[in-house]
């Protein structure tokens, strides 16, 4: 997959489009093994031509906060035998939020015994210690793979945004709908809005037709956010209401009464 960047221009403001990153996480207490592993990811990313991201937690309680602060992964590299919060208890935490669910979860440790334990936790792998460099090599190559068929068939429950220099993703069920505005997109989800330089109809491809639609040239809605619909607006459950153009209103009907079977 070759480096992709797109420079959009708007006012004098430059927004760069890059290939989006695979963010890899390490949680171990040991900085050794931490380092060790990192350095095998950089090795295995450079071999398989990926742009990755590499975040180092020496502590479950470190790993715990990034993700209270909202920061999302797609491959965590986990050990076990973490000095205070362990890192099964970590990997509950991670399991908690439904937006987790594809995050591959791979568990580093020197002893075998804890696989019942993990059953729940749905770990992608098991590495033991000492890593043996080639093992965590096929293993971390595989992971990748799987993160990249994922995004290409579109079974991600998220959409990444480009935020100045950094990546978000935000979780499908949280988006209530998206606005267009001279290449300007204003995102509203339920706790926040953002702001950020794209087109409507890019964005409409990253995310899943049988939950978002498009109602207006300006507007795409979450269905789960729609409260009731009339032939020139839908009101939103937050009391909102956005306009309906004649282009969209049978095609959002259709899309609608479909979504409302599968819920029955």
């Amino acid at each position: 997959m070759s480096f992709l960047r797109d420079k959009l221009y708007n006012e004098g403001i430059l927004a760069e489009v890059e290939k989006t990153m695979i963010h890899i996480a390490v949680c171990d207490d040991e900085p050794r093994a931490a380092g060790e592993a990192e350095r095998l990811i950089m090795e295995s990313g450079e071999s398989l031509d990926e742009h990755i991201e590499i975040s180092l937690y020496y502590s479950g309680e470190s790993f715990a906060r990034a993700l209270r602060d909202g920061r999302c992964f797609d491959i965590i590299l986990m050990d076990i035998e973490l000095g205070g919060l362990d890192g099964i208890t970590a990997g509950q935490l991670l399991r908690e939020d439904d937006g987790n669910d594809p995050v591959q979860l791979i568990y580093i440790s020197s002893h075998e015994e804890y696989h019942m334990q993990l059953f729940d936790l749905r770990p992608s792998g098991f590495i033991k210690k000492p890593v043996e460099p080639e093992s965590f090599r096929q293993k971390l190559a595989g992971a990748i793979h799987k993160t990249i068929r994922t995004r290409q068939q579109g079974r991600t429950n998220f959409l990444a945004v480009q935020l100045k220099n950094q990546e978000l993703r935000i979780p499908h069920r949280e988006i209530l709908y998206l606005e267009s505005s001279i290449r300007r997109i204003t995102l509203v989800a339920r706790d926040s809005t953002l702001q950020y330089y794209g087109k409507l109809a890019l964005e409409e491809q990253k995310l899943a037709a049988s939950h978002f639609v498009r109602i207006h040239q300006s507007y795409i809605v979450n269905f789960y956010s729609i409260k009731a619909i009339s032939a020139k607006k839908i009101i939103l459950i937050t009391g909102c209401e956005l306009p309906v153009s004649d282009k969209y209103s049978h095609a959002l009907r259709k899309a609608y009464l479909r979504f409302r079977g599968e819920l029955a």
